[in-house]
């Protein structure tokens, strides 16, 4: 009778969700899930030492300085693998934990952040504010028209293209 009590208890703590839960596989190549502590940096400044306050207030590449000296690239987050400068802005020059996976191609390692926290003891953050930032800043087209699939449909990117051509170099 223990032994099926315990077994119970143990398949119903698989089915809750964990506080610890590790990074969930995107199946890209050479994958590693990993959970990091770093202290969040702007990647220009590491490297170039050319800095600007705040990280550049977003409008910058960020990445995690290691206490062991290891830079990662904090490339992606989960929602449609855009940025992570809109969930890790705030937390710029400050150690984060991060839980997430490395993508390895040609001697380059990015990070793709899944979550973070901001303390041991913290909550977990999920890292998926881009969506929710751009669809508040442009879920309208100028002409005041709902906008859908925003990624296909991008109004600020069909007018640059339109303004600039499609390379960035006016045609």
């Amino acid at each position: 009778m223990r032994c099926r009590f315990a077994l119970v208890l143990a398949l119903a703590a698989l089915a809750l969700p964990s506080a610890g839960r590790a990074a969930e596989s995107f199946g890209v190549s050479n994958e590693v899930l990993l959970t990091v502590k770093g202290k969040v940096v702007d990647l220009t400044c590491e490297l170039t030492h050319e800095c600007v306050p705040n990280c550049g207030a977003g409008k910058r590449q960020l990445g995690l300085l290691t206490s062991e000296g290891k830079l990662f690239v904090a490339a992606k987050s989960s929602t449609i693998f855009a940025g992570l400068a809109h969930d890790l802005i705030a937390s710029c020059g400050q150690e984060i934990i991060a839980d997430g996976l490395t993508t390895t191609n040609f001697g380059s390692t990015l990070l793709m952040i899944q979550r973070f926290k901001t303390a041991e003891n913290a909550d977990w953050i999920e890292a998926n504010k881009f969506a929710a930032d751009w669809a508040r800043l442009h879920s309208t087209d100028p002409a005041g028209k709902q906008t859908e699939e925003w990624y296909r449909n991008d109004w600020v990117v069909k007018r640059a293209v339109a303004q600039h051509g499609q390379t960035g170099v006016p045609e």
